[in-house]
């Protein structure tokens, strides 16, 4: 009976061991997994005459965007990005927007990345891609906000009628929309803003100075 009683104990001792060991496997699996996704990493972004960038295409450093007009986190960012461009001369950065529309959590951000696309035809990318972000909090929400875009489209001077008909028929700015967010699929992105500084994924810099850092490092080499 003693032998039977020693064999359970020990029995059990080893599965608790074991599930022990199966737990601190996965946990420090999860920890890895998490460490490694926020370290940077090099990767091959390609600049092409297609995409949209403020700066001299052969400037020393180049800083790719990758955001979602509906994301909160691209709108604070958004400030800091202007005050780059307005701190290092055309020739020092430049700067590249990619749309990643996180379409699952955000159902507005195809047609806000369409809109600022429309607006583009008309030479007012910039402007309108400003006035996205800036009036995020009246746009964001609605079912169907073509009117408001409309509205901002003719505060920038561009022709609301023909802004109004490619927002709604024009197959190439979706495909444009759809070529960034492939390209950031293809990079392994993720998550809004993401951005590279000449070519490595950088963990998002919480500052203005941060980001200067970052910048000078790549100016000196």
């Amino acid at each position: 009976m003693s032998d039977i009683i020693e064999n359970n104990f020990i029995g059990k001792g080893i599965l608790i061991v074991t599930v022990l060991v199966v737990i601190g496997a996965i946990a420090w699996g999860l920890n890895t997994q998490s460490s490694n996704s926020s370290k940077s990493r090099n990767v091959n972004v390609e600049i092409t005459d297609q995409d949209k960038y403020l700066g001299n295409k052969d400037a020393k450093v180049t800083l790719v965007e990758y955001a979602d007009f509906q994301c909160p986190a691209c709108k604070t960012y958004e400030d800091i990005i202007k005050q780059l461009r307005d701190s290092y001369s055309s020739d020092q950065l430049r700067t590249v927007y990619r749309h990643f529309p996180l379409r699952s959590i955000h159902p507005n951000a195809d047609i806000s990345a369409q809109a600022a696309e429309a607006a583009g035809e008309e030479g007012k990318f910039w402007e309108m891609k400003s006035l996205l972000f800036e009036k995020q909090s009246e746009w964001e929400n609605e079912k169907d906000p073509k009117g408001l875009f409309g509205a901002y489209a003719k505060s920038l001077g561009v022709d609301v009628g023909k802004f109004d008909e490619d927002l709604k028929s024009d197959d190439d700015s979706k495909e444009r929309v759809e070529k960034d967010y492939q390209s950031g699929v293809a990079l392994g992105i993720n998550s809004t803003p993401t951005f590279i500084l000449n070519g490595v994924i950088i963990k998002n810099p919480q500052s203005l100075d941060e980001f200067k850092s970052l910048i000078d490092a790549e100016l000196k080499k």
